[in-house]
């Protein structure tokens, strides 16, 4: 793995500053996680917020910027400053440190996550405007992105930069009979959960002892759980709290679909991890999701909170597994441009030009 990193030079070069990642909860964490992991053998990093309270954050935030600025004073080898960062607070926050890097005479990649940017921009667009064209660089993760940040934005260099996705680790496991659906994200409507559970209260009856839905995540989980409780759903929909590690590679080796109804994202890590394990995906045609599923292909697309459409694709799989499999196994020859060597070839030509220019 470390001969596929990036030099030492080029690594030693970037501090990367972004939310806490050693236990990820969340895409953003997973992708600094990941870089941690496959990018970078000299791994140099500030951590401005946590998922914790207001308070806590603000207080992490202010020592975040002391750090920074102790690191850019003593540390003449960096040249580029990495920013993780989404909308709302995560943007207001991202800025602070841009604001420093541009001090510092460094050069400022605002890397930006998450599916709630557009809505986030008509907010203050002038505002948000006028700091993003401060950045030499923007990294986003689709074209669609892409054009979007090219039309609110004079920055010059507006890139796309695959998130990470490991290898899968295959598991025997034994299955059944049954179904398997995994979703895995927040717990929250913007991510069509509570659509889910409508369709599993709605259609319980066929759906027993035939389709399991199983859910990762974070977020409203008391509301989840009254409901699968309330609507005598246990056998159908288990919650499987937050999901990590061993419990995630067993889940994405017992799944034989993968759904996330989105109303809004930018582009899953989700969806690529569950790609790499052969799983077709069920989605909406929101953010970058377009561009790794192929209707018909490796998934099925359907606009969101259309429940009719999510009842017809889990039943069009649940009658035709042997669609889903061959779905699956395009779904894992999309997969390829996300795999590390694929992105960190990308990384080093972008931290390259960004240093000789």
């Amino acid at each position: 793995m470390g001969r596929n990193k990036l030099s030492i030079n080029v690594s030693e070069s970037i501090l990367t500053i972004g939310c806490s990642y050693k236990s990820p909860q969340g895409g953003v964490a997973q992708v600094i996680y990941n870089y941690q992991q496959y990018v970078f053998p000299v791994f140099k990093c500030v951590v401005n917020s946590k998922n914790t309270n207001k308070i806590a954050n603000v207080l992490l935030a202010i020592y975040a910027i002391i750090k920074t600025l102790f690191i850019l004073l003593i540390d003449g080898r960096i040249k580029i400053l990495h920013i993780h960062t989404a909308s709302y607070n995560s943007f207001w926050r991202s800025s602070w440190f841009l604001s420093i890097g541009k001090i510092f005479h460094k050069k400022v990649i605002l890397h930006i996550h998450g599916g709630g940017f557009k809505e986030f921009y008509y907010s203050k667009p002038e505002r948000i405007s006028k700091i993003l064209n401060r950045s030499d660089c923007i990294i986003t993760l689709s074209e669609s992105w892409q054009k979007f940040f090219s039309k609110i934005s004079s920055c010059k260099d507006i890139e796309i930069v695959n998130n990470i996705v490991p290898e899968p680790m295959q598991m025997n496991i034994a299955k059944d009979q049954k179904l398997h659906l995994l979703f895995l994200g927040t717990i929250t409507k913007a991510k069509g959960i509570f659509d889910l559970i409508q369709i599993f209260i709605q259609n319980r009856e066929q759906y027993q002892d035939r389709v399991v839905l199983h859910i990762g995540g974070n977020g409203e989980v008391d509301k989840l759980k009254s409901l699968i409780k309330e609507n005598g759903l246990e056998s159908l929909v288990i919650y499987e709290g937050w999901i990590s590690g061993d419990q995630k590679i067993e889940l994405l080796n017992l799944s034989d679909v993968f759904i996330l109804p989105s109303y809004t994202e930018g582009l899953p890590v989700s969806i690529l991890e569950a790609m790499t394990y052969k799983l077709p995906i069920l989605s909406t045609p929101v953010g970058g999701i377009p561009e790794v599923v192929q209707d018909k292909e490796n998934g099925i697309l359907f606009n969101p909170g259309d429940m009719a459409s999510i009842v017809a694709a889990v039943n069009y799989l649940l009658d035709n597994k042997y669609i889903a499999r061959t779905m699956g196994e395009n779904s894992y020859k999309r997969i390829y441009p996300y795999l590390p060597d694929n992105v960190v070839h990308r990384l080093h030509n972008l931290y390259t030009n960004l240093l000789n220019n």
